[in-house]
């Protein structure tokens, strides 16, 4: 396949489990008690500083042209990446990512499915020889690479926190 097929088969799947997810939240409501939105307020917080210091860092890297392995729309991308991951990895340790009745198995399906994903696209970009160009790391390998660590945090994340919610119910 060529890279313009890669490309559109990834799209295509990403719009399938987008729609997926869509429709799965329009039959059930989610709804969030008053201490589950007080952490998520925090969660944003978190995520937004998370965010600015970070772009604050790239921009004085880049300025001062200590970092020119990446380009600057893969450093911005990585840093939204894991600011996301901040927030969610926040949320779901404070028992705020789920709404009130949700179990977390259509997330940790969900982000399995990503993750599994990007591993695919990774393993093409280093078999097909495509991690760098012009001396510095390919878009769309970087940017594979910080979806899937961002969706590997949180699945992981979400799972011990899942086994842990599991072994405090059982005692």
């Amino acid at each position: 396949m060529t890279d313009n097929a890669w490309i559109i088969l990834g799209m295509m799947i990403l719009l399938m489990i987008a729609a997926w997810v869509l429709l799965r939240k329009k039959r059930c409501t989610e709804q969030y008690d008053e201490r589950q939105l007080r952490i998520r307020a925090r969660g944003y917080q978190i995520g937004f500083f998370t965010a600015l210091i970070l772009m604050f860092i790239l921009a004085l890297l880049f300025e001062t042209e200590f970092l020119t392995v990446i380009t600057p729309g893969l450093a911005a991308l990585t840093a939204l990446m894991i600011s996301v991951t901040a927030f969610a990895v926040y949320c779901i340790n404070h028992d705020a990512f789920l709404a009130i009745r949700g179990d977390g198995k259509s997330q940790i399906v969900l982000y399995s499915i990503i993750v599994l994903v990007e591993i695919v696209n990774v393993i093409r970009h280093i078999i097909i020889g495509e991690v760098m160009v012009d001396g510095k790391v390919d878009f769309t390998f970087g940017s594979a690479v910080a979806v899937g660590l961002c969706f590997l945090v949180m699945l992981i994340t979400l799972i011990l926190k899942t086994r842990k919610d599991k072994k405090e119910v059982e005692e």
